[in-house]
């Protein structure tokens, strides 16, 4: 993926209550002067001066990305499905000195913008006729917020869905729980119950994670595509029928692993990474200057903590079968926003944050990847959300609010102002 452009700066355009299930449990830069040359030596009295050689241009250098200000917001109230309500966000945003928005687009494979794979959601809160990703790409551009359209990729089903119609061709109800046993895309836990997380290892659930992104990217100057949910449920699960026979087929395997066995884990991991590839690549070919950013687990202790020595000791390695690690070291995704969502009144908890971030530090100091943690402020104080972010921004590319609606526990909305006016820890140009 193309990382070089200012992920803070977006593009011209052309185009309440927290969700239960946040995203995964959700000035320009002026470049260098040139170098000036020496003069040459002046010719000898009475010889004519010759031209000089013809030099080759130097090449500009790629400018560095602005560091991430940014809040997920998501679609389980009422915030962007009104033009009023678009406005309303983005101007808090950019008040509060945010640069970057991380807006959910298709809440459960359902479209809130003008899609032509998905289908139209059946949310009746959204204004008649508002494509909510195209205003709310022409509204934050005018105001020099950058957007990613957020898409959660392994969850169907949610209890807003309940009473709501199914339209035509939607996912949760062709391939999802409500489906027969043979067209469901949808995994099995190791007891043999069904999930409502979609299967990573299915060859069609990532060819429709990659129909979904190429439907946007190919019709909207997005400044980034984001996965969120791009895992499994847990290790207990990945047994769809199907995927255990390409486990078989692949690996010479024979019966059904237990959850923790080795091979079985790394082979469930690799095919995360390889949805995650597959949209990579995708992206690259149809719109290189897009950036694909990704919510990702920070469950528990991190790195270095007790009994967890390495990445590959945490939970989020063993239980999301999530490799993110890897992902950062190959330069897979150009902006990973971990979610070190933990309250700092609970001591344990404000020690994991520390520790993630510690982590999450040295990974960026010694991979190019850009790292942008991801502050939970519904589980938090105002100071604490803030102290957090600010503490986050140390990190090295940034920091993300989750949520734009809930940024504090008591939802407090001065955590914006105070953001904006300590800069959210930035120092004075």
């Amino acid at each position: 993926m193309l990382a070089v452009a200012a992920l803070g700066l977006a593009a011209t355009s052309c185009g309440s209550k927290l969700d239960d299930t946040p995203p995964d449990d959700p000035a320009a830069i002026e470049s260098p002067a040139p170098t000036p040359t020496a003069p040459a030596e002046p010719p000898p009295p009475d010889e004519p001066e010759e031209p000089p050689p013809t030099a080759e241009p130097e090449p500009e250098p790629d400018a560095e990305p602005e560091v991430v200000r940014g809040a997920w917001v998501h679609l389980f109230d009422d915030a962007l499905k009104s033009r009023a309500g678009i406005v309303a966000v983005v101007d808090e945003l950019a008040g509060a000195g945010a640069n970057t928005i991380v807006a959910q687009v298709a809440r459960r494979h359902d479209a809130y913008y003008r899609s032509a794979y998905l289908p139209p959601t059946a949310d009746p809160q959204l204004e008649a006729d508002l494509d909510v990703l195209g205003e709310l790409l022409r509204v934050a551009h005018d105001r020099g917020l950058a957007v990613h359209a957020w898409i959660a990729v392994a969850p169907t089903w949610h209890p807003v869905y309940d009473d709501l119609p199914r339209p035509p061709g939607w996912l949760p109800a062709d391939h999802g729980l409500a489906a027969v046993e043979e067209q469901r895309w949808v995994t099995r836990a190791a007891d043999g119950t069904w999930s409502d997380y979609l299967d990573p290892a299915l060859p069609e659930v990532q060819d429709h994670v990659v129909a979904t992104v190429l439907d946007i990217v190919r019709n909207y100057a997005v400044d980034g595509i984001h996965l969120d949910y791009v895992r499994y449920a847990s290790e207990q699960h990945g047994y769809h029928p199907r995927a255990l026979d390409r486990f078989r087929a692949e690996t010479g395997a024979i019966g059904t692993p237990e959850p923790r066995d080795a091979a079985w884990s790394q082979w469930r991991r690799d095919r995360v990474t390889e949805l995650v590839a597959g949209v990579a690549d995708a992206v690259d070919e149809a719109a290189p200057e897009v950036l694909l950013s990704a919510a990702l687990i920070a469950w528990g202790e991190g790195p270095g903590g007790s009994g967890v020595t390495t990445f590959h000791d945490t939970r989020t390695y063993r239980d999301a079968l999530q490799d993110w690690e890897s992902w950062a070291r190959d330069g897979l995704v150009d902006v990973l926003m971990p979610m070190v969502y933990f309250r700092e009144a609970d001591s344990q908890q404000a020690g994991w944050f520390t520790r993630w971030t510690d982590y999450q530090r040295a990974l960026n100091a010694e991979t190019d990847a850009r790292i942008v943690p991801g502050v939970g402020g519904w589980l938090n104080a105002p100071a604490a959300t803030v102290d957090q972010t600010v503490r986050s921004m140390g990190v090295g590319d940034g920091a993300m609010v989750y949520s734009y609606q809930q940024p504090t526990a008591d939802e407090s909305r001065e955590v914006w102002r105070e953001l904006a006016d300590r800069r959210w820890g930035q120092p004075a140009p």
